[in-house]
């Protein structure tokens, strides 16, 4: 297990925002530290336009897009590898904010991985 990977296989529904809950503590994050966020359970909730958020101790933390806005729990698929930043010296985010790059992420072996349909060979 990569200790850059977050698996999340648990979610609660919690002050009108999913939380996605790691199958391990989340000890150490670093500023504009990069991760990996593989889903694996499902958050086809009754309330899956709320916002989504990562249980890091006892703070939830939210998940923004690389646009500065909220991801909604619909809008993040299960099992689908996404690239991750972790920040805190935005003001807005007390506990900082983790940011979803893209659904392309790095494998082991540090190529890319492509999204289901897509091929990485250049055809």
């Amino acid at each position: 297990m990569n200790c850059n990977t977050i698996y999340c296989s648990e979610c609660t529904i919690s002050d009108n925002m999913v939380v996605l809950i790691p199958n391990r503590d989340i000890r150490n994050l670093e500023n504009t530290g990069d991760y990996r966020l593989i889903i694996c359970c499902n958050i086809n909730t009754p309330a899956s336009n709320y916002p989504l958020a990562i249980q890091v101790g006892i703070n939830n933390i939210p998940v923004l897009c690389k646009y500065g806005n909220e991801v909604l729990s619909n809008q993040v698929n299960k099992r689908t590898p996404y690239c991750i930043g972790y920040g805190n010296n935005n003001t807005n985010y007390v506990n900082g904010q983790f940011v979803i790059m893209n659904t392309k992420c790095l494998n082991a072996r540090g190529t890319e991985s492509a999204p289901t349909g897509e091929t990485t060979d250049g055809d």
